[in-house]
């Protein structure tokens, strides 16, 4: 069934930008900040704090709505602050992003332009520490959440592989009402580097009838910590992403095909391909190749 309106709502016509950290207030004030700079006033900020640590939130002004969600998990969180929102719009940004130049108005001319878009992404460029260049390989950026485009409009994206990450992830909050909000059992969760939260979100709008777009002019620029940038990011981002896929499938979100056969056919292919590759190369094409292969003995249990 498609809706072709969206629901109706008592919520003020402004962003609420929702920051969830896990206990790192400084990133979290830089973030804070770089929306504090944007030449746009309709719009609130939350910041919600997923970490039982002491947070010395009073830095951060009568500017911020501050709160606590004690749960871990960041669809928890995320859910926490859409609950606190009075917004029409809700714009997720992550605690280590910078909003770029007219991130804001950029995303609110978008809404109203396109009153048939439910959820809006943007572009997120990656920062990439100079001693950490030479573990990136080209075209894998995504595994440290980049997206960028070479499209200069919005464009409506139908496709996972096309939906927006949630370092700059904007929906209409009516929407996720509807929704039920992010699930629990998706979404990062300390160690646990599974996300998928914002990709069954995007799923379950798409079911409903609802657009989803992109806006280029909307950015952030993701200032990823150096930690991350390692073999261990590496494998264990690469295996999240595929099993998280499959578990998409299985939970009803998506239609992915992966049946035993594609399994079987995908790691037949990475053999190939492992068989010409060298140095990182190999090393990126061996996660994903040890990652089906657990894909391919949850199948057979």
């Amino acid at each position: 069934q498609v809706i072709s309106a969206m629901p109706k709502s008592s919520y003020k016509p402004i962003i609420s930008v929702i920051i969830c950290t896990s206990g790192r207030q400084q990133l979290a004030l830089n973030a804070i900040n770089s929306i504090l700079n944007e030449d746009f006033t309709d719009f609130e900020i939350i910041l919600v704090n997923n970490n039982p640590d002491d947070f010395d939130h009073a830095q951060f002004g009568g500017s911020v709505k501050y709160m606590h969600e004690p749960i871990q998990g960041l669809s928890r969180a995320r859910n926490r602050g859409a609950k606190a929102a009075s917004g029409e719009f809700l714009l997720y940004i992550d605690d280590d992003a910078i909003a770029c130049e007219n991130l804001l108005s950029s995303i609110h001319s978008a809404f109203l332009n396109h009153p048939d878009m439910a959820i809006i992404g943007g572009q997120i460029f990656l920062k990439i520490p100079e001693f950490a260049e030479e573990i990136v390989l080209e075209g894998k950026e995504a595994l440290w959440s980049a997206y960028t485009v070479s499209y200069k409009h919005l464009k409506e994206v139908r496709e996972q592989y096309e939906f927006p990450y949630g370092a700059c992830f904007a929906i209409r909050h009516s929407v996720l009402d509807k929704i039920g909000g992010f699930p629990h059992s998706y979404g990062r969760c300390g160690n646990n580097y599974a996300g998928g939260e914002e990709t069954a979100v995007c799923f379950a709008a798409k079911k409903l009838g609802f657009k989803i777009g992109i806006e280029p002019s909307a950015a952030v620029l993701h200032c990823v910590s150096a930690d991350r940038f390692t073999h261990e990011h590496i494998r264990k981002t690469t295996r999240a992403s595929i099993l998280t896929t499959y578990r998409l499938s299985c939970d009803g979100y998506s239609d992915c095909g992966w049946t035993p056969r594609y399994v079987d056919e995908r790691l037949s292919i990475i053999r190939k391909e492992l068989e010409k590759a060298s140095g990182l190369s190999a090393f990126y094409k061996q996660c994903e190749y040890d990652a089906f292969s657990e894909l391919k003995e949850i199948i057979n249990l």
